[in-house]
C-alpha cells in the first residue's frame, strides 16, 4: 500500500526539471535566443513609463512627506499623532514609516517635484521585472510583452505617488523568486523584512511564499529546508517599527465589517459606485478564465503542473481580494498575467504555424524578431511623447492645482496657528505645509491614527446631516478650510454668525471663529505664480479682463507649466473677443499635459482616499 501511494504521488519529470526555472514553452517551438529578449527592453521601458502619468489628487503623499519630516526631526519610531487636534498624542499605527523617510529624504535632496522620477522608476522597475518573469514563464518575449501590457493597463488608474507602489514591486519580486523556485530563495526573508517597513501589503507577499512552497511540496519539488525558509520569512516580518501589530492590525482592520473606514472610496468593492475604476478589470477576469482553459486544454499544465497550479492559486487569491476592495485590482492585474503569458504563447504559436502553412513567405523568424520589438518601442514612444518627461509633470500627477496652495501661502505669511476643521483630502497637505502649526481635524491616515467617533463626525459634516454645524463649532476648531466647489456649507456657516470670512480664492475658503481676534491687516503672500493665478481669478470674476490677462501671463512666465493659468488666459482672451488667440492658447494648454478630459481628476480627487457620506 505504501509503495502504491508512492507511485501515485506526482514526481518532477525530466522535462519539469529542465524547466525548473519556470519556463513553459510550447512543445514545437525552439527556445528563444537571449538576444531577442534584450531587443524588447527599450519597448518595455517606454511602454511602462507611458503608463506612469495617471492624473490623481495625491492626498496621501503630503502626510507621508510630513510624517517623514517628523521622524527625521524626532528621531523616534514611537509613533504618536503630531498633526491633529482631535487625536493629538495618541498612538499612530504607522507601518509605512520607512516610505515616509524615503519620501522626505528624496524631496529634501532633489526637490518635491522630483518625486515624479521616484514614481516612474518604481513603475518601470515593477513591470520590467514582471516582463522578465513572464518571458521566463512563457519562453517568448512577444507574449511576455503583451501579458505585461495587460497587467499594467489594468492597474494604471491606481498608480498614485504613495507607498502602495512598493507593494506592487514587492509582489513581483516575491513572484520572481518563489514561482520558479529560484536558487536564491534565501533572499525572500530580506525582501519581506524591507517590505514590512514600507507598506502593509507585505502580508500578501508572506502568504504567497507559503502558498507557493506548499504547492511545490505537494508536487515533490519543494526546495531543501523549505520549512526553515517559511519560518525565516515569517520572523523577518516582525522586524519593523510596529512589531507584531504590523501583522495583526491589518487583519483586524479588514475583518471589521462595521468599520466606517472601510467606506473610504479606495476600500470599496469595484461594483459599488464612487472611487477609482479600472475599465479593464472585468475583461481581465474573463481573460484569466480563458487563459486557464487554454493552459489546461493545450497540455501546458501537464508539462509544468506545479507552476500552473501556483499561478492559479495566486490569481484566485488576488481576485477575491480585488472583489472585496478595488485597491487590490492592480495586484490581480499582475497575477492574471501569470496564466495569460503562457496562454498567449500557445495561441500565438498556433497562429504562426497556420500563417506559415498558408503564406510560407512570411516565415522569416529573424525579421520578426527585430520588427516586433521595434514596432512595440515606437508605439510606446508615441504614447510617451506627449507627456512632460520632467518634474513639471508633478503638478498634474498630483493635481496640485486642486489643493489650497495659495491659502497655505497666506497662512505661512501671516503665521496663522490654531485648529482647523478641514476637507479630508486636504489634511495631509496642511500637515506638510504647516508642520503641525495648523492642527487638522482629520487627514488621510484614517483608522491608523483617528478613532471612529472623529471620522463619523466628519462624515456628518460631509453629508450635511442634522446638527452638522454644531459638530464644526463644538469641535473646538478656530478655522474652517473648505473647497469653494462646495459652497453650501461655507455659506451656511457664515450666515450662522459664528464664523466670518478670512480669505477665499478659486480653490478654497478660509473661515475664522467670530469670537477669535482676526489678524488684521493680513500680510500679502509673497510673489509667486500661485499669487498671480489667484489675482487673475479675482480680476476675471470682477470682469476686469485686461488686468486678469496680465496676471495670468505673469503666472505663466514664472511657471510655464501652470495649466489653470493657461486655461483662464484663453477664457480671458475669449471674453476680450480675440477668438483666434484664445484657440491658440488652448492648444498651448493641451500641449502642457495631454488630458482632454480635465474633469477626470476632479472625479478622482474624491476617489483616492475621500470618504463617501
Amino acid at each position: 500500500m505504501q509503495n502504491a501511494t508512492a507511485k501515485k504521488k506526482p514526481k518532477p519529470s525530466s522535462q519539469a526539471t529542465a524547466t525548473s526555472e519556470g519556463r513553459l514553452p510550447a512543445e514545437s517551438e525552439p527556445p528563444e535566443p537571449s538576444s531577442v529578449g534584450l531587443r524588447w527592453w527599450p519597448a518595455v521601458i517606454f511602454t511602462c513609463w507611458s503608463f506612469g502619468f495617471t492624473t490623481m489628487q495625491g492626498s496621501d503623499l503630503w502626510w507621508h512627506l510630513a510624517g517623514g519630516r517628523w521622524i527625521a526631526q524626532t528621531r523616534t519610531l514611537h509613533f504618536t499623532d503630531p498633526f491633529s487636534f482631535t487625536c493629538h498624542g495618541r498612538p499612530w499605527f504607522h507601518p509605512e514609516w520607512l516610505s515616509d523617510v524615503i519620501f522626505f529624504a528624496w524631496a529634501r535632496l532633489f526637490g518635491t517635484d522630483s518625486l515624479v522620477w521616484w514614481k516612474w522608476g518604481l513603475v518601470v522597475a515593477t513591470f520590467g521585472l514582471l516582463f522578465r518573469l513572464f518571458r521566463q514563464i512563457s519562453g517568448h518575449s512577444g507574449t511576455a510583452y503583451l501579458a505585461m501590457l495587460a497587467a499594467i493597463a489594468v492597474g494604471a488608474p491606481f498608480f498614485d505617488m504613495r507607498p502602495q507602489l512598493y507593494t506592487f514591486l514587492g509582489f513581483v519580486v516575491i513572484l520572481s523568486f518563489a514561482l520558479p523556485l529560484s536558487r536564491r530563495l534565501w533572499v525572500l526573508p530580506l525582501v519581506l523584512m524591507l517590505w514590512a517597513n514600507l507598506h502593509s501589503g507585505f502580508l500578501l507577499g508572506l502568504f504567497v511564499v507559503m502558498m507557493v512552497l506548499a504547492v511545490s511540496f505537494f508536487y515533490g519539488e519543494a526546495p531543501r529546508r523549505a520549512a526553515y525558509l517559511v519560518l525565516a520569512c515569517a520572523l523577518a516580518c516582525f522586524v519593523n517599527g510596529n512589531g507584531s501589530e504590523a501583522l495583526f492590525w491589518p487583519i483586524r482592520f479588514a475583518q471589521d465589517t462595521h468599520s466606517p473606514f472601510l467606506r473610504v472610496a479606495e476600500w470599496l468593492p469595484p461594483y459599488e459606485p464612487g472611487g477609482i475604476r479600472s475599465r479593464l478589470y472585468y475583461p481581465s477576469i474573463a481573460a484569466f478564465v480563458v487563459s486557464l482553459l487554454i493552459v489546461v486544454g493545450s497540455g501546458t499544465y501537464r508539462r509544468q503542473p506545479r507552476l500552473t497550479l501556483s499561478s492559479v492559486a495566486v490569481g484566485l487569491v488576488t481576485l477575491v481580494l480585488s472583489i472585496r476592495s478595488r485597491r487590490f485590482i492592480p495586484l490581480f492585474g499582475i497575477s492574471q498575467g501569470l496564466l495569460l503569458a503562457p496562454a498567449l504563447a500557445v495561441v500565438c504559436s498556433s497562429l504562426r504555424r497556420r500563417i506559415v502553412r498558408n503564406l510560407p513567405w512570411l516565415d522569416r523568424p529573424r525579421v520578426w524578431q527585430i520588427a516586433l520589438p521595434v514596432v512595440a518601442m515606437v508605439w510606446g514612444g508615441l504614447r510617451l511623447a506627449p507627456f512632460p518627461l520632467s518634474r513639471n509633470a508633478f503638478l498634474y500627477l498630483t493635481a496640485l492645482d486642486s489643493f489650497p496652495v495659495e491659502a497655505m501661502n497666506l497662512v505661512e505669511a501671516n503665521h496663522i496657528q490654531g485648529k482647523v476643521f478641514n476637507w479630508y483630502n486636504w489634511g495631509g497637505f496642511i500637515d506638510w505645509r504647516t508642520d503641525g502649526r495648523l492642527q487638522v481635524f482629520i487627514d488621510g491616515r484614517a483608522g491608523t491614527a483617528f478613532d471612529e467617533k472623529t471620522y463619523r463626525q466628519y462624515l456628518r459634516v460631509l453629508g450635511l446631516s442634522n446638527g452638522w454645524e454644531d459638530v464644526v463649532w463644538t469641535s473646538g476648531a478656530d478655522f474652517v478650510l473648505w473647497p469653494r466647489r462646495y459652497p453650501k456649507p461655507i455659506e451656511q456657516l457664515r450666515k450662522s454668525g459664528r464664523w466670518r470670512h478670512l480669505y477665499s480664492d478659486h480653490v478654497a475658503a478660509l473661515l475664522v471663529r467670530a469670537d477669535r481676534p482676526q489678524p488684521e491687516p493680513l500680510v500679502p503672500t509673497p510673489d509667486s505664480p500661485w499669487r498671480d493665478l489667484t489675482l487673475g481669478w479675482s480680476a476675471f470674476r470682477a470682469h476686469e479682463y485686461p488686468t486678469a490677462e496680465g496676471h495670468f501671463q505673469r503666472a505663466l512666465q514664472q511657471m510655464p507649466s501652470l495649466r489653470p493659468a493657461c486655461e483662464w488666459l484663453a477664457d480671458t482672451q475669449d471674453q476680450l473677443g480675440r477668438l483666434s488667440e484664445a484657440e491658440a492658447t488652448l492648444g498651448r494648454c493641451e500641449r502642457m499635459f495631454p488630458d482632454s478630459a480635465r474633469h477626470i481628476f476632479r472625479a478622482r480627487a474624491s476617489g483616492g482616499g475621500e470618504p463617501t457620506p
